[in-house]
């Protein structure tokens, strides 16, 4: 672009700019250009990111997003590029029809292409240290906007809501006659970003931050198009900007309902028609899309492609008849404009996959074929993002990676079409960060075991950087698969970034075959396939009731299909002739013994659209074809697949992510309800805190539980609102049951008093519940072998104690031996035992034969390992132990916890377990669930560590309560 107002007066270079931060600051003060524009400009750019000085897919470059593209090169590119495949996906399309297609034209020649030529002249530097160095990207991108702030003939004020036009113009290269519409979407994302600041660090570790501004976007012209504040993801995770999707579901559109345009309010976007015409006198021989009436229960999928063509020249492609393909959306880069094309109720010709033509939203993102293009622009990754997630909301369709998809991963709907099959948007889509734009990211989590699913999850960083043949070193977002933990490379495969074969890619969902060290084995296109994880490239998917398939019973392997068509039969049913081949498998097998991650755990009914005729003019024309057979989709290995419902079963994926090893699962009330987490601390592994469900009747601040491990199942007993209730988790599913009232004829029975404490313990496969009901020690038992609850049992009366002679109680057990700790009137600890094998109750005063404690005691918390009982006594917030060992016949005296785990403030609640030689107690300070441990075996006890902390359970509402199982 050359100057319209003359070149800019540039100070003599000054010592080299440390940090972008300062980068920024002095760039800002050098052409005075308010601070806050110039980083908002360069944070819809490119959040800040240099991306090592490689070109996006629509030749940006650096922190600045300066645009640099050779015509001639995207050409000669886009001559030499693969050609498509069927886009229609049924193979109806003459071959000479699909090879007589154009390709999308290269984007026309303007300014805006050459933005960074005209920067370097501005400030008089070498085009390549705009490319490659990032001050000189912000000097450059600080004098364009002075230029263009003078072309807008505005002053060059220090109010950033003044620059709303040179921001307009910045994006579109201030050319003459061009208008400023294709820049204001960008300058209202900028403004936006003004209004609610961003804070970031950049994947080469920059922390920038932008100071909110909602003065400046107010003063100024711009719309709001939704950008809203984010919450900072927590350290480790891959993305840390403010600036964010809408996490509520976007508006609805503000549209009549004879405007054809289906967008959310908060994006600028138009209405511009495939075509739908002939190309011969032939009413079979049309393009580029069917028209249909489909509604939100046949969409699925929406599916992310990139044009390789620039947006005028595709749109023309996509208006010419003879291009047999289309999409409902396409992009442009610049901006994020949204061009509509084909109306989602019509089935647009763009995956290359009938079955998922029918049962998807084709969004197509401009990106021309650039040699070398490593990323895409900030603009398109945001209105895609606000498309997607308003699509989604209006069609059901669910926020995860096996329902937005790539066009990669799109299956070849019959064996001879596979190879042939498109592998865009690329290994450089970052689908972290879209995902978390969409409201739909991946929550870190390390518990990864054989038989559950987690999910690939690389960081889109210089953190990771994969080699890829003939591309410079830059983020990526797949992992590689091999053979075997550090072998070949899966099937042949190769380091190409075309070849999918040997890839998974960030989101995608497989089932964990095999664990060696921090080597993964995944079930993967009929086979083991392994990567390298040190814990940031898969979460473990631990939501409960997450489900796999496999093989039924009996089978030795079940066919995988690429399209889900209907029998035969169905067919003439409709009246409409089948096609042929129909139902035909591809060369793949789902061998038995092996786990899949289904899309959906309801199968699908076998369909097939016919639409035969461009006006709509033949026999049963344009009719649904729906058939008995049904199927599962899965991911099955880069792509998705489907399966037969009758070959396989749906069964629950292992969550039980604490199988094995020293682990605890904690229970806690908080400010918005219970929560459960859990810990294995053998593999340093932790167990988000998820929500429990909720007890009947009003909520109850200070709800507490008991809790404890019996197989596979944990069972809690809670006393809220003063009322006993049970629940049980199945630790395979990871699923709760809800909780049941223990107040009921056939199970414990009813209680004439309230119950003001709780606690539990196990002898075999009894439970045992303590209550104090009405000032009286209460018991009643659950019989798991025999299915039956036996009632409640007063140990007030059976040991001689008056009403209210024990509070603060908690309870244990050691083989068939029950041990019962309470605080007397007295203030002493008292120990009530009961040994069901003698059938008889013991009573003594703990604190007669240990000593007394200094100050009051507000909790007690017991554990009994072997012939030893631990007693935990909270005195003033300060944790004293004492232990008996019944094998010897002594007691030894109250410990100082505190003192040795450097406790310094008062605990509110404590809880204890015991796992292989740790004592492990847990407790409530001020809201936070905190933990510390005694090693017996090295004789030495850990500070106390919050369980809310980045790496551990994650962060929850205040707590008032917690409980501890440990196995």
């Amino acid at each position: 672009m050359a100057a319209s107002s003359g070149t800019v007066a540039v100070a003599a270079p000054a010592a080299p700019v440390a940090g972008l931060q300062a980068q920024f600051a002095a760039a800002a003060k050098e052409f005075k250009v308010p601070e806050s524009v110039l980083l908002a400009v360069s944070y819809q750019q490119t959040r800040w990111e240099s991306h090592q000085g490689l070109p996006s897919t629509t030749g940006n470059y650096n922190v600045m997003g300066l645009t640099q593209v050779d015509l001639a090169a995207v050409a000669a590119a886009q001559a030499a590029a693969q050609p498509e495949v069927d886009l229609r996906g049924d193979g109806d399309a003459p071959a000479a029809r699909r090879a007589a297609a154009p390709v999308p034209a290269p984007p026309a020649d303007s300014p805006a292409l050459h933005t960074l030529e005209a920067a370097a002249k501005l400030i008089g530097r070498p085009e390549a240290e705009l490319r490659e160095n990032t001050l000189q990207s912000i000097r450059g991108g600080a004098a364009l906007l002075a230029e263009q702030q003078r072309g807008a003939k505005k002053p060059q004020s220090a109010d950033p809501a003044a620059w709303y036009d040179a921001v307009v113009r910045f994006s579109n290269g201030g050319a003459p006659g061009q208008g400023s519409a294709e820049g204001q979407e960008f300058a209202d994302r900028v403004f936006g970003t003004l209004k609610v600041g961003a804070v970031r660090t950049t994947s080469e570790g920059q922390r920038v931050t932008l100071t909110a501004d909602p003065a400046a976007a107010a003063h100024s012209p711009a719309v709001d198009r939704g950008v809203a504040r984010g919450v900072e993801r927590q350290p480790g995770s891959r993305d840390t900007a403010l600036a964010a999707a809408p996490a509520a579901a976007p508006a609805a559109p503000s549209i009549a309902a004879a405007d054809p345009i289906e967008c959310p309010a908060t994006l600028g976007c138009d209405f511009r028609p495939a075509a739908y015409a002939k190309n011969s006198a032939d009413v079979n021989d049309f393009g580029n899309y069917s028209i249909a009436n489909r509604s939100g229960v046949d969409i699925d999928y929406i599916v992310i492609h990139d044009t390789e063509g620039g947006y005028a020249g595709s749109l023309a492609t996509f208006q010419n008849p003879a291009t047999l393909a289309s999409a409902h959306y396409l992009l442009r880069s610049s901006d994020g404009h949204v061009t509509q094309m084909v109306a989602n109720k019509d089935i647009a010709w763009h995956a290359g996959n009938k079955t998922f033509n029918m049962n998807s939203v084709g969004i197509e993102h401009e990106g021309y074929a650039l040699s070398g293009a490593a990323w895409y622009s900030e603009q398109l990754y945001q209105s895609s993002a606000t498309l997607t997630r308003y699509l989604a909301d209006r069609f059901g369709v669910p926020l995860d990676r096996e329902h937005i998809i790539g066009h990669d991963e799109v299956p070849g709907p019959i064996q001879s079409s596979v190879n042939g099959m498109h592998w865009d948007p690329g290994t450089f889509w970052d689908w972290n960060h879209y995902m978390d734009l969409v409201g739909g990211h991946v929550t870190p989590d390390q518990g990864y075991a054989v038989g559950g699913r987690i999910t690939v999850n690389p960081p889109f960083s210089n953190a990771y950087r994969p080699t890829i043949n003939n591309v410079a070193s830059q983020p990526a977002n797949f992992v590689y698969l091999y053979s075997s933990p550090g072998g070949p490379l899966i099937g042949n495969g190769t380091q190409n970034a075309s070849d999918w074969s040997d890839k998974a890619v960030a989101g995608g969902s497989y089932v964990v075959a095999e664990i060696q060290g921090q080597w993964i084995a995944i079930w993967y296109n009929g086979r083991k396939a392994w990567f390298w994880n040190d814990g940031t490239m898969a979460a473990a998917d631990n939501r409960p009731g997450q489900y796999a398939l496999t093989p039924k019973a009996g089978l030795s392997s079940v066919a995988v299909y690429g399209r889900s068509y209907p029998e035969y039969n169905a067919y003439a049913a409709f009246h409409v002739p089948a096609p042929s081949p129909n139902i035909v498998a591809l060369d793949y097998t789902l061998p038995a013994g092996q786990l899949y991650v289904p899309a959906s755990t309801t199968p699908v009914a076998g369909a097939f659209y016919y639409a035969p005729t461009v006006d709509g003019s033949a026999p049963y024309d344009r009719s649904w074809v729906t058939g008995g057979v049904t199927y599962y989709p899965i991911r099955y290995n880069h792509r998705l697949a489907f399966v037969s419902a009758d070959d396989v079963d749906l069964v629950p994926a292992k969550t039980d992510v604490l199988a094995s090893g020293e682990r605890v699962q904690l229970l806690a009330q908080t400010s918005s309800g219970p929560v459960n987490a859990g810990a294995n601390f053998t593999r340093g592994a932790w167990e988000k805190y998820h929500a429990m469900p909720t007890v009947p009747g009003p909520a109850d601040p200070n709800q507490s539980f008991g809790v404890l491990y019996m197989g596979s199942q944990l069972h809690a007993v809670t006393v809220a609102n003063g009322h006993v209730y049970t629940a049980d988790r199945n630790l395979y599913t990871g699923v709760w049951t809800p909780w049941y009232d223990l107040q009921v004829t056939g199970a414990a029975g009813p209680l004439s008093s309230p119950v003001t404490e709780v606690a539990v313990a196990a002898t075999g496969t009894k439970m045992h519940v303590v209550v104090v009901s009405g000032g009286r020690l209460l018991e009643a038992a659950a019989d798991y072998s025999a299915g039956r609850w036996y009632p409640w049992g007063d140990i007030s009366g059976v040991l001689g104690l008056p009403s209210g002679a024990l509070n603060r109680i908690a309870a244990t057990a050691s083989g068939n031996v029950m041990y019962i700790n309470g605080v007397g009137t007295d203030g002493h600890v008292y120990i009530a035992d009961a040994d069901y094998n003698r059938g008889v109750w013991g009573f003594g005063d703990v604190t007669g034969a240990v000593g007394p404690l200094s100050g009051t005691i507000t909790g007690l918390a017991t554990v009994a390992v072997g012939s030893q009982q631990h007693v935990l006594a909270l005195v003033d917030g300060k944790v004293k132990q004492a232990t008996a060992d019944y094998a010897a016949g002594r007691w030894n005296g109250w410990g100082d916890v505190s003192a040795v785990t450097g406790q310094t403030a008062p605990l509110s609640k404590l809880a204890v377990t015991f796992t292989g030689t740790n004592l492990r107690l847990f407790g409530v300070y001020n809201g936070q669930v905190v933990c510390a441990n005694g090693d017996y075996a090295l004789g030495r006890w850990s500070t106390w560590m919050d369980t809310q902390a980045p790496g551990a359970a994650g962060p929850i509402d205040p707590a008032t309560t917690v409980a501890v199982a440990g196995a």
